[in-house]
């Protein structure tokens, strides 16, 4: 029998603007360039959590790109709290060594210090999941397909295509217009927050049902 896939809440917008229901966070740092932003409640979530500092002119920056660094800072202070740098090196240092630890990370990701590409975001949510979290995988994760530039993730590196997969399945990451996945492309602060809630809270999802 031919499988229908019924794609639940798939636009880009409902992906980026959806609001945390029934959440109301009282924490003891906001940041100015934020308040009012659609990504407001997922940042103070992760703030609440200990993923979030902010940047050293107290704002966020929410619109501008993530880093790999702090994607994967994000990640780990949620999870293991404030890491002091390894032994002469920079602020992200101990937690990118902790990631590479715990086997979320590869050893070529230490010398990352360049904006995060949709490709690695992913790669490195489907490491968290399985190694911090302890969640199963996804066995069918062939609605993946449905992106026209799809075959460019096999290509690219043969591990992209089932990180791809296993994320927009899950409903954590999902497509743009075309509809096309866009690895190559980086994040922006505002969008990795509400990838990593995603991925922390599946409540938060926005599933692919396979029927």
């Amino acid at each position: 029998m031919k499988k229908i896939i019924i794609i639940v809440l798939t636009s880009t917008l409902l992906l980026l603007g959806t609001i945390i229901p029934g959440t109301s966070f009282a924490v003891d740092k906001d940041f100015p360039d934020s308040r009012g932003h659609w990504a407001e409640q997922y940042i103070l979530a992760l703030t609440e959590m200990g993923g979030i500092n902010g940047m050293t002119d107290g704002n966020f920056h929410p619109n501008e790109e993530v880093t790999f660094p702090q994607y994967v800072k994000i990640i780990i202070g949620c999870e293991y709290g404030v890491i002091a740098p390894d032994d002469g090196g920079d602020w992200a240092s101990g937690y990118m060594k902790k990631a590479l630890e715990i086997g979320i990370i590869d050893h070529w990701d230490m010398e990352n210090t360049g904006p995060i590409t949709r490709y690695d975001a992913a790669r490195v949510v489907v490491s968290s999941l399985l190694r911090i979290y302890g969640e199963e995988e996804e066995t069918d994760t062939s609605p993946v397909e449905v992106f026209e530039d799809y075959p460019s993730c096999k290509t690219c590196r043969s591990s992209f295509h089932e990180t791809v997969g296993q994320c927009y399945v899950k409903g954590i990451i999902t497509g743009k217009p075309g509809p096309v996945y866009d690895g190559e492309a980086s994040l922006t602060r505002a969008e990795a927050c509400i990838i990593i809630m995603k991925m922390i809270d599946p409540t938060l999802r926005t599933p692919i049902v396979v029927v």
